[in-house]
């Protein structure tokens, strides 16, 4: 092998013979019912990957359940999980097809976050965990029939009279409205050119 090509899982050193590393970020949503214990399988899963070629991983964040923009595989709600780390070009498409092997991530984004980071100069931080969103918390309990502010809508009175309505007249038998044969035949609108000629 030629100087030039080295291996993806070798870190590449530097002109100055130090080893240099680039630091990226990796966001991924779990399935909501996904228990903690599974979520740290694939962390270590991912931590396995990044040492393996070479690399560290910096920190995990588990920013707990959150609703997401719109539904991901008919949910709106996962479980948001970051990790930053430091490996070479070829890590970030390592990381991705563990992820998108794992059946239980909905969906994951990887960012480069800068290039030609020592190694040495970066701290391995401990891993955090958040709440998530509040509104997953416990709510009180409403009892039948409490409705807040709404009232109960007893108020209401008598729907029947309806006068603001007017007459609508009778309407008659209505039918499906499928036919519409009444309208008129309506083939030659194309003789008329600009639709707003008269004849």
């Amino acid at each position: 092998m030629a100087e030039t090509e080295q291996a993806a899982g070798t870190p590449q050193p530097s002109a100055a013979g130090k080893i240099r590393l680039r630091e990226y970020e990796t966001v991924f949503l779990v399935k909501p019912d996904l228990t903690d214990e599974s979520v740290d399988k694939l962390k270590e899963r991912i931590r396995g990957a990044v040492s393996k070629d070479g690399g560290k991983v910096l920190k995990f964040t588990h920013w707990g359940k959150k609703k997401t923009a719109f539904p991901v595989e008919k949910q709106m709600r996962a479980v948001f999980v970051h990790v930053n780390y430091l490996g070479n070009p070829g890590i970030v498409a390592e990381i991705e097809r563990h992820l998108a092997i794992a059946e239980d991530v909905t969906k994951y984004m990887s960012q480069r976050l800068a290039d030609d980071v020592d190694p040495d100069s970066r701290q391995v931080e401990a891993d955090v965990k958040l709440a998530g969103d509040a509104d997953e918390r416990a709510r009180p309990e409403r009892e039948e029939g409490d409705r807040g502010e709404r009232g109960d809508r007893g108020d209401r009175g008598d729907r029947g009279d309806r006068g603001d309505r007017g007459d609508r007249g009778d309407r008659g038998d209505r039918g499906d409205r499928g036919d519409r044969g009444d309208r008129g035949d309506r083939g030659d609108r194309g003789d008329r050119g600009d639709r707003g000629e008269e004849r």
